[in-house]
């Protein structure tokens, strides 16, 4: 992967998520014809989104949606305007000064934003109504399939950190060592070459149980100003995967281009987001579950970043963290949270996730997992073989894995409450 192509079709990157790969039915096995046509039957839920009046084959809505190519060819590509502003203002910008910067430019964006936050759920109703047709249109009222997370549990919860600077990295412990303390671990993302990365530290964490992962090379915001230039910085970045021992990566600032992320040689990528408007590069994948992203398995956040809601909000407890994992819940997804040590030193903000993790230790819905273990799950359920034996289906090499039902429901014919028109899971 040292070179990359000059263009890498969206549709390839996307190709591993079919309806099948994400639905994993056991008892019904549906030709393509007949998820062609169930999936043309719930288009309709991408009324609203300006792309959806082009849309005719269910199959082009995961470039369409996953790979944000809705936002059109150039959505990668920082305005002229974030472009001055990393290269030449935030240099010498005080960083007292910035986050001022961000909150006005956030602000603003996210008055102009396309989708819905911080739930969007036209990608959610979407897959669930396919489902739901491939029911109905066999005259089946029940399936059986591989649930999508291990041992029963509703979904997946992952608590995830990005280490901006050095007074974050001496915070780390502290973190750390909340998160113990209501049975959790996480994982610490670290800037390669932008401040001294205490390497006992790293050491210490994945001793304890945490995983350590690489946040781009330096967070300067310049990460893909140029192909070729991010090519030179992929080697580097490679390197550092390897000496630390690391399989997950998260870009700083949520810079990214997912035809040029092919050149990272990681397992797992969690710089995307199912929607956020005060991003640099704002949009979303509107999805609440892993998928897949060329050779790597995209985690979405798909809570608020800390800073958006405890700064540019200014919300004093974890309310929209919450709501958001009831929806998430609901839909059997994964509550995927990035916080930094660098803001969560303030007393008021680590008060509120402090509120968070004890919340979330109350449920006993989710499974709680580092990031890469939840990728190399969705990975593994993806490709698992499925066998009849003693009147029950069995799971080879998926440790954990269970069998659900979904079911039709005639009591349940609208959306209240979460439930896509009679689904139930």
């Amino acid at each position: 992967m040292a070179t990359l192509p000059d263009r890498i079709d969206d549709a390839d990157l996307q190709s591993q998520n079919t309806p099948e790969t994400f639905w994993r039915l056991l008892d019904l096995t549906p030709s393509a014809a007949e998820w062609q046509i169930a999936g043309r039957q719930a288009l309709d839920c991408f009324a609203g989104l300006p792309f959806a009046a082009t849309l005719s084959d269910p199959l082009d809505v995961f470039p369409s949606v996953l790979g944000e190519g809705q936002f059109g060819p150039r959505h990668w590509q920082l305005s002229r305007g974030k472009q001055l502003y990393y290269q030449l203002v935030r240099p010498v910008l005080p960083q007292r000064f910035r986050p001022l910067i961000r909150h006005i430019i956030r602000r603003r964006q996210a008055g102009r934003a396309l989708l819905n936050w911080p739930i969007e759920d036209r990608f959610v109703r979407f897959q669930s109504e396919w489902l739901r047709n491939i029911l109905i249109n066999q005259g089946h009222t029940t399936a059986r399939y591989i649930r999508l997370w291990p041992s029963g549990k509703r979904f997946a919860f992952v608590l995830t950190h990005d280490v901006e600077a050095q007074a974050g990295q001496q915070f780390v412990r502290e973190v750390a060592a909340l998160e113990e303390r209501y049975g959790f671990h996480s994982s610490f993302n670290f800037v390669p070459e932008e401040y001294r990365v205490d390497h006992d530290l790293l050491r210490e964490l994945r001793a304890r149980g945490f995983e350590v992962g690489v946040h781009g090379l330096t967070h300067d915001g310049k990460l893909f100003l140029s192909k070729k230039d991010f090519e030179r910085k992929a080697k580097r970045i490679n390197a550092y995967f390897q000496s630390w021992d690391a399989v997950g990566f998260r870009s700083p600032l949520t810079h990214r281009h997912p035809q040029w992320m092919q050149a990272l040689h990681m397992e797992y990528d969690s710089s995307f987001f199912d929607t956020d408007p005060y991003e640099p590069i704002p949009g979303g994948t509107l999805s609440i579950w892993p998928f897949f992203l060329g050779h790597f398995v995209e985690l979405p956040y798909t809570l608020a970043q800390d800073h958006t809601l405890m700064v540019t909000l200014g919300e004093a407890t974890p309310r929209l963290w919450l709501d958001k994992v009831d929806f998430i819940a609901r839909y059997c997804g994964l509550a995927l949270v990035n916080t930094h040590p660098d803001y969560l030193k303030k007393n008021n903000h680590l008060a509120i996730y402090e509120t968070f993790l004890q919340r979330m230790r109350d449920r006993t819905d989710h499974w709680h997992a580092l990031a890469s273990e939840v990728a190399r799950w969705w990975r593994k359920r993806a490709s698992a073989q499925v066998q009849w034996e003693q009147n029950q289906w069995s799971v080879a090499g998926l440790s954990g894995a269970t069998i659900g039902e979904v079911r039709l429901d005639a009591a349940k014919q609208s959306d209240i409450g979460g439930v896509p028109r009679g689904l139930t899971f």
